[in-house]
């Protein structure tokens, strides 16, 4: 939200009907106040939007997603409330209460793997072994 209380689009050239989560569109009121043919002209630019999205049979996500290794994490919280996206919850395991990511919400920024204090948190596609492996291989035989 903005700092009028109103909701922001995620970009106000490139993107102004959609919102900063994927898949759900702004218009009317909740934007801003503006008068009513600007509002219906801004709701067929949102269900435009939307139909594009639904006229897919198979809608893909980003593969660079973060996971939670369970054994190592302590339900601390600091991942929840770093995640801009609200792709990380708790929910209840054998170990207790532990952080699960929403592979759908989450945008693979990674700022969740950057708070962890136990490492729990890791971006897929970018561990350390990944990340040094690559630095190995650029690197060869010096």
């Amino acid at each position: 939200m903005g700092p009028d209380d109103f909701f922001k689009e995620a970009h106000v050239k490139l993107r102004p009907v959609e919102f900063g989560t994927e898949g759900v569109y702004l218009c009317g009121l909740a934007h801003y106040p503006k008068h009513i043919p600007e509002a219906i002209n801004q709701a067929y630019g949102a269900a435009s939007r939307a139909l594009t999205l639904l006229s897919h049979d198979i809608v893909t996500v980003s593969g660079s997603v973060c996971e939670v290794d369970e054994k190592k994490c302590m339900a601390c919280g600091a991942c929840i409330s770093a995640c801009t996206y609200n792709a990380i919850e708790f929910r209840a395991t054998r170990q207790g209460k532990k952080a699960v990511v929403n592979p759908v919400l989450c945008k693979g920024d990674g700022l969740c793997n950057a708070k962890c204090p136990t490492g729990a948190v890791f971006l897929k596609h970018f561990t350390d072994e990944d990340l040094l492996s690559q630095i190995d291989a650029a690197v060869g035989d010096v």
